[in-house]
């Protein structure tokens, strides 16, 4: 893009992440790794996809294009000097002490859910939309990691998080907290057992005090349950 546009377009596509227009299915626009032109081409791309699907009913270019740019969007670009920012000397992975069928297990999903009624930032709590607008003092905070019983009928299960699109949770929790599929696996023998507590937290956090203070703590907690292995699923 030339000439004056580029300022305007530029504080456009910025303000879908935490801004004026906040998506956060579509924050990838203003992600540092997207320059203008790719944020052009993506929305021009879009819109010609959408005028093909109303046309024919299919909208698979429609999700696959959306897909693909945000594949771009999230991967770091070296001319962008982008990263994750995190670096590890050490793999949290061990082997197995035995195998899978006769392990139980346990799942830990960074999706932010919790069990009505006890809602890990207590009475006072933002709600989703408030949430959004309070990001960094999520990203600043430590996680609290929150139990929900194997038996948790799903109704009682809710979400908040200010990090990602929550709608496709609230349709089925499954997305980022999949207990339903783990059961269907124990039935099936592939799962020796599952853990009667699983869990969630926000992963929009203090990573440095998810590592020095929580995840210490949360390993504790697993061992003493007698968990073999945990499922981690991130948002």
């Amino acid at each position: 893009m030339t000439g004056g546009n580029v300022g305007s377009f530029e504080a456009f596509r910025k303000s879908f992440n935490y801004g004026s227009r906040t998506d956060l299915l579509f924050k990838f626009v203003g992600s540092p790794n997207v320059s203008d032109d790719e944020a052009a081409d993506f929305f021009q791309g879009l819109l010609a996809r959408l005028g093909d699907a109303a046309d024919t009913g299919d909208f698979s270019d429609v999700l696959q294009h959306v897909y693909d740019a945000q594949v771009a969007g999230y991967t770091p670009k070296e001319q962008t000097g982008s990263s994750s920012g995190f670096s590890y000397d050490t793999a949290p992975w061990t082997p197995m002490a035995k195998p899978l069928s006769e392990s139980k297990v346990a799942l830990i999903s960074a999706g932010g859910l919790y069990v009505h009624g006890d809602d890990p930032l207590g009475p006072d709590s933002p709600t989703q939309a408030e949430a959004i607008d309070r990001i960094g003092e999520f990203l600043r905070s430590a996680p609290v990691l929150s139990s929900i019983p194997l038996n948790t009928p799903p109704d009682e299960i809710r979400v908040r998080h200010p990090g990602y699109d929550i709608r496709g949770t609230l349709r089925d929790y499954n997305v980022v907290f999949p207990i339903d599929r783990l059961k269907e696996l124990s039935d099936e023998g592939a799962i020796g057992e599952l853990s009667d507590e699983n869990y969630s937290f926000v992963g929009a956090s203090s990573q440095k005090r998810l590592l020095a203070e929580g995840a210490p703590l949360w390993a504790e907690k697993l061992k003493d349950n007698g968990v073999d292995a945990v499922l981690l699923v991130a948002a």
